[in-house]
């Protein structure tokens, strides 16, 4: 079976310290979605594993997927930590330009949960143990001055309630500026 595109534009962006099943999420509920994976792109830039010296390249293909993809009118799936409200600002300036509205998905795994998942890794994802305290240290929770327009939970979301929440609210927001209107 293909993945065969939905044509409803939105970002949806993946919250969570590594090991926390981002991209076991984005498998699971991402079919007919663009997903921008940090780690599969990092893959296809530099096979060898990530390289400081491209990191601008890592960015610029993850904003031009993201982009191609909602300018498609596709939802879009974004697979990286965004662990601090700087680094989910990024995201939702694209759905701004794109005139989408931007989501969060929150991972709800522990702390622990992370740390074993991580240290089971057996390839250059696995990230040391010591910058792994620096990621869940530096994870801020999304909050309520972002723009996303509904933050849910991992365990609560998929890709279709999204979508059925941004369906309803778009006819409700109509539907009121029509009440108003009159």
């Amino acid at each position: 079976m293909t993945n065969v595109p939905i044509r409803q534009p939105c970002l949806i962006v993946l919250v969570g310290p590594p090991g926390s099943g981002k991209s076991d999420w984005a498998c699971r509920h991402g079919a007919g979605a663009v997903i921008v994976s940090q780690d599969g792109l990092i893959d296809a830039i530099t096979p060898h594993g990530f390289d400081h010296a491209f990191r601008s390249t890592y960015a610029a293909a993850e904003e031009a997927i993201a982009r191609a993809g909602v300018a498609a009118g596709c939802p879009v799936i974004v697979d990286r930590t965004n662990r601090t409200q700087f680094l989910r600002a990024r995201w939702t300036r694209i759905a701004r330009d794109a005139g989408c509205q931007a989501v969060a998905v929150v991972m709800t795994a522990g702390d622990d949960f992370c740390r074993a998942r991580n240290r089971a890794r057996k390839d250059h994802r696995r990230v040391s143990d010591e910058r792994m305290e620096r990621m869940l240290a530096a994870m801020e929770p999304v909050g309520c001055d972002e723009a996303f327009c509904a933050v849910f939970r991992d365990d609560e979301a998929t890709l279709r309630s999204i979508l059925e929440y941004l369906q309803q609210t778009t006819r409700k927001e109509l539907h009121e500026y029509c009440n108003q209107a009159r």
